[in-house]
């Protein structure tokens, strides 16, 4: 069992923050005179990062300029906004507690901004000194489905890649743990559902928390 290790993604994974991001959103947009959208749409325009998020948030036809304007005003309210909606899941600190009694190794790797990355982390899972690794989107690594992050935290947990469970809620996931040799596992609770899961390779399709930790026995 100690020779396994989870990767897991953040955002529809760990945490629920779709209400947070989508209110952030709307809020710039407002500001920009640009249409809003429905909290529920969000779920098809996050995954793969803030540049993804605006791409899909503002009109096709925009500028460079305003995408450019939109996602620096987007990240300066997403930082200040005290995030009141934002918790991790039911049965996430039970999973936890399973992993850090069992002595297993676990990262986290996200397409958020590497600062949001790991404030949230310390926000929500300060007590879990198993969490070996925390990883957002940086300039200089290719984002996800990129296998590149994955693979180093392989390397920095001392594990072989067919070893490690990626855990993740959307196609970007289960295509990087694909890519990177690992267990390709999906949440049903996250923001995509099981279909885009077992359609982007899915090994596993948890139902619960818990799900994840039985996966090893």
């Amino acid at each position: 069992m100690k020779d396994n290790g989870f990767i897991f993604d953040l955002d529809g994974t760990l945490i629920d923050s779709l209400t947070d991001i989508a209110l952030c959103s709307n809020i710039v947009l407002k500001e920009f005179g640009l249409p809003t959208h429905e909290i529920s749409t969000y779920k098809y325009f996050v995954g793969g990062g803030a540049e993804v998020l605006v791409n899909n948030a503002i009109p096709k036809d925009s500028t460079k300029e305003l995408n450019k304007k939109v996602l620096e005003r987007f990240k300066e309210i997403y930082d200040q906004e005290l995030h009141h909606n934002t918790k991790p899941y039911d049965g996430i600190y039970d999973l936890l507690d399973l992993l850090i009694e069992n002595q297993i190794k676990v990262a986290i790797l996200s397409n958020k901004p590497h600062e949001f990355t790991v404030k949230y982390v310390k926000e929500f899972f300060p007590k879990y000194s198993n969490i070996l690794e925390v990883h957002g989107s940086k300039k200089d690594v290719p984002k996800k489905p990129h296998p590149r992050a994955a693979l180093d935290i392989a390397s920095a947990l001392d594990l072989k890649c067919e070893k490690i469970y990626f855990v993740g809620d959307s196609d970007v996931d289960m295509q990087t743990a694909k890519r990177a040799n690992m267990k390709a596992v999906g949440v049903a609770w996250g923001f995509r559902g099981p279909k885009e899961l077992i359609e982007n390779g899915a090994d596993h399709i948890v139902q619960t928390p818990v799900d994840i930790f039985n996966l090893l026995k």
